[in-house]
């Protein structure tokens, strides 16, 4: 097998870039460019690298096979963060005898040399693509071989009950039974459970990966654009006095503590009567439309509203998640502002009952020009769009998984079928497709052509 090369960081300026070589030529080729070693031996150390007419400090993780990443020689430089000197020591390496490596060979050979498994490959690509606190806990789970042990169970069932109907088959003129209907019946429903209770957990992973789109909607003029300004760190949409600036639905992505969100600004909505006329004019009626449209759509509705507006609460579509009164550095409104719909968003009836009568958003005041409230703000976001604590127990599955499982379901759901019909033959042929179609999922039945189609989308240096 040949020795590959790649830049195997992030690109970009940081405080180190990473280049790594794997294979029977790693360790030669790597220490063709070493000088001035600040110390002997080891596996990890100091020195100066010479390449390219010109020498660099840089250490150097050396990985005997078979104990290193991918099972092979590996060796890692860690250079100076300069993403141009990391090209040029990628560019002596290849001139050395390594050729670039191909995208996710790094752990393609892992898998091939036995020291991962499949869905611990995949995990490596979840990892790397995870967007917030929860899919990068899904995707550590998966590469730290959850799935796998989650599997090896109903594998182990199934390859066990198998062996014995395949027996009894064999020995089926002796009147000898191995297994009752009902031991079998009992035995595959516990392994349709646990597939069952394993694609509930991929469900969950899917909901996670899905990027929350949170709505601020508001009368015009409410301080929906400021607000979303000041959220995204920079001036995404224009800010004006003047009521009705935004015409059209502007979007874009916060990071909150525990992931990428899509803040979206809503033109103001009008309620009817409120726009000058008598009627809406097209393009009036259209942004609308389009505002209810986005309200309709968002998994978070942010209700917007001028601490200085004394009209009732604006009427939308849906209960929205939470009420934020804008511009709280200006002066604090008269208590007659607020109105008879305004005090029950509090919780309690109007006529002073003390029984809440529905369920009502939380109010913040925040102040997007001084910053007042804008913390509290985005910890309320965030417990909105990722739950008030991180779910546990779920996995990435990818559509792969997803797949294989579903497709052991249903030659499950035909085995019950055989128990019942007493066809020990075709009992045992749907039972070999259950095996296979797990197997699949950790690699122990998996085409050429299906490892390509995985491993080919993992980035470079993987």
């Amino acid at each position: 097998m040949d020795t590959i090369a790649a830049i195997s960081s992030a690109v970009g300026p940081a405080a180190r870039i990473i280049v790594r070589l794997s294979g029977p030529q790693a360790l030669r080729i790597a220490g063709g460019m070493r000088v001035h070693p600040e110390a002997k031996g080891g596996s990890a150390f100091r020195c100066r690298l010479s390449f390219a007419n010109l020498v660099a400090p840089s250490w150097v993780y050396l990985f005997r096979a078979p104990r290193s990443y991918t099972g092979e020689d590996l060796v890692e430089l860690h250079l100076p963060g300069s993403p141009v000197l990391a090209k040029m020591m990628l560019e002596e390496l290849l001139k050395s005898g390594a050729r670039p490596a191909e995208p996710g060979e790094f752990t393609a050979r892992a898998y091939f040399n036995g020291r991962i498994d499949l869905t611990e490959a995949e995990g490596v690509a979840a990892t790397i693509a995870a967007g917030n606190e929860q899919e990068l806990s899904a995707a550590r789970r998966l590469l730290a071989g959850e799935l796998a042990r989650r599997i090896a169970g109903p594998l182990d069932l199934i390859a066990d009950t198998l062996a014995l109907i395949e027996v009894g088959i064999d020995f089926s003129e002796e009147d000898v039974s191995f297994l009752s209907p009902d031991e079998l019946a009992e035995r595959i429903r516990r392994i349709d459970e646990a597939m069952r209770r394993l694609l509930g957990d991929g469900a969950r992973f899917e909901r996670l990966a899905h990027e929350p789109r949170v709505v601020l909607a508001g009368r015009p003029n409410a301080g929906k654009s400021t607000l979303l300004n000041a959220l995204a760190g920079h001036e995404r949409a224009v800010v004006s006095p003047i009521a009705g600036t935004t015409r059209d639905v502007l979007s874009a992505q916060i990071v909150l503590s525990r992931g990428i969100v899509r803040v979206i600004d809503a033109s103001g909505i009008e309620e009817p009567g409120d726009e000058p006329g008598t009627s809406m004019d097209e393009i009036a009626g259209k942004m609308r439309r389009q505002a209810l449209r986005a309200v309709e759509e968002a998994d978070v509705v942010v209700l917007v509203r001028d601490v200085q507006d004394s009209r009732p609460q604006l009427e939308l579509t849906r209960t929205p998640s939470l009420v934020v009164r804008s511009k709280a550095d200006v002066a604090q409104p008269p208590s007659a502002v607020f109105d008879r719909r305004s005090k029950s968003m509090g919780g309690f009836p109007p006529d002073g009952g003390t029984q809440p009568r529905v369920a009502v958003p939380q109010v913040l005041d925040v102040s997007a020009l001084s910053g007042a409230g804008m913390d509290r703000l985005g910890e309320r976001l965030d417990a909105l769009c990722f739950g008030e604590s991180a779910p546990h127990g779920s996995l990435a599955l990818n559509v792969r998984h997803i797949q294989a499982v579903n497709e052991a379901c249903e030659a499950l759901r035909r085995a019950a079928d055989r128990v019942v019909a007493g066809a020990p033959e075709l009992l045992a042929l749907e039972l070999r497709e259950v095996l296979d179609h797990l197997g699949g999922v950790v690699g122990r039945v998996s085409p050429d052509d299906l490892l390509g189609r995985i491993f080919s989308t993992f980035c470079v240096g993987k």
